[in-house]
């Protein structure tokens, strides 16, 4: 009997040793950081950084379809807080994130159709650099960030892990950065923005697709034997077109019936990176729609593994 109770005692000191671990940690906000001026209009980022820190930044991109479906509004309040009120997909990762001691960089961007994916990509690029740049004020390596995004977020992240860029004659010391991350996650990510307007496409696909092309790029794909091309700008905003052996680590989440993107994308991108010998993982979710489930101990795992 003893031995049971001595059992039973130690199964709860475990359960509430577990219990204490689990509970949130005090997060301090920084709200509304600019982190860049475009002709006179502040680019804004809400920081979440946790008392105790792991010393890893991730920017998070929420998805927007580039933000023709959002109001033209100088602080763009909904997208950004898709991080704090969207409990149910992104928000809730992110802030499972700052739980573990990641300091979470949500950016706003410029919005299509107003602006095209060039500003938009550089708006990224941009919040890139300035985390860098401040990465001793939040206490964070500078040499070592993340990128996690939905949607078109995910797109956007999935670019700052493929690309980098140079700054031909910089203004400051913040555009003499890389805009390069080290590691990234996606959720739902549209990889080629190209391909899209196929049979196996549904109708619905097919119609937001068109108009989040006209929007975020301006025009159409070339054609060629009645399929778009993946060439010129849309290869320039496209993550799959910058694919090479120096890229970060991508972690990959897609549903099998996402209405909106069709699933081949996901595996198409896979496959580039393990043809260039990128590490990277894919994960396929049942029936989730646009709203793939990730694991969050595996995206952890990958952000404390490519962030060290």
């Amino acid at each position: 009997m003893k031995k049971i109770i001595f059992y039973l005692l130690f199964v709860a000191f475990l359960f509430i040793g577990n219990l204490t671990f689990s509970q949130p940690q005090k997060i301090i906000k920084h709200e509304n950081v600019v982190y860049g001026m475009v002709s006179g209009t502040a680019l804004l980022m809400d920081i979440y950084q946790p008392e105790n820190s792991n010393h890893k930044g991730i920017i998070v991109i929420p998805g927007s379809a580039y933000g023709f479906v959002y109001d033209d509004v100088y602080d763009q309040e909904l997208l950004k807080n898709d991080y704090f009120l969207d409990t149910a997909y992104l928000g809730k990762w992110a802030q499972i994130l700052s739980n573990k001691g990641y300091t979470i960089f949500v950016i706003n961007h410029r919005f299509a159709p107003a602006f095209r994916y060039n500003a938009i990509i550089a708006d990224c690029r941009r919040a890139v650099r300035f985390v860098r740049f401040n990465a001793e004020k939040y206490s964070i390596n500078p040499l070592k960030l993340g990128a996690f995004g939905h949607s078109s977020g995910a797109s956007l992240a999935a670019l700052l892990g493929v690309s980098d860029t140079t700054i031909k004659n910089p203004e400051s010391d913040i555009d003499k950065l890389s805009s390069k991350v080290q590691a990234v996650v996606t959720l739902a990510a549209p990889f080629d923005l190209s391909d899209f307007n196929k049979r196996e496409d549904t109708s619905m696909e097919n119609s937001l697709d068109l108009k989040m092309a006209l929007s975020f790029m301006g025009s159409l794909p070339d054609m060629q034997a009645d399929t778009f091309m993946l060439s010129g700008e849309y290869a320039f905003a496209s993550p799959i077109a910058h694919v090479n052996k120096d890229d970060a680590p991508m972690m990959i989440f897609y549903s099998d019936n996402d209405p909106l993107i069709p699933p081949r994308q996901a595996r198409n991108m896979y496959n580039e990176l393990m043809k260039n010998n990128v590490p990277a993982k894919i994960f396929m979710s049942h029936g989730t729609g646009h709203t793939p489930l990730p694991d969050m101990n595996e995206i952890d795992q990958w952000f404390q593994k490519y962030l060290e």
